[in-house]
């Protein structure tokens, strides 16, 4: 999958701790409704063409390794993704091949904190 955008949202599907009769717990972005303005209250404003969503049903699936090679490739900008589906080491893994490749990793704890009304610092 080489024609991913610049912009990647990682969503997890089911975190492995949750039940089937609760819900989803960690469901961070709502695709039935507003999905534009929820991405745009996370990191500003973007353009629609420069994004792709890769979901897998649980963590380290085939998208995840998929986001991973983009991201070694240097072809990833940004990195919208919950934290909290992931295992530790997936959160290590993920923190760093940002850092190392110049990526930036917005996750919905953090989102806003670098931006300064709608523009990046």
């Amino acid at each position: 999958m080489s024609n991913l955008k610049p912009i990647i949202v990682y969503i997890i599907d089911r975190h492995p701790l949750e039940v089937s009769e609760t819900g989803p717990f960690f469901r961070w972005l709502n695709f039935d409704n507003d999905f534009k303005r929820e991405l745009e209250d996370l990191i500003g404003p973007y353009d629609p063409d420069k994004l792709s969503v890769l979901i897998d049903e649980k963590p380290a699936g085939s998208r995840w390794r998929t986001l991973l090679d983009q991201l070694l490739r240097e072809q990833v900008e940004l990195v919208i993704t919950h934290l909290a589906p992931l295992s530790p080491a997936q959160r290590q893994q993920l923190i760093g091949v940002c850092a190392q490749v110049g990526a930036q990793l917005i996750t919905p704890s953090d989102a806003g904190r670098n931006r300064e009304n709608g523009k990046e610092k």
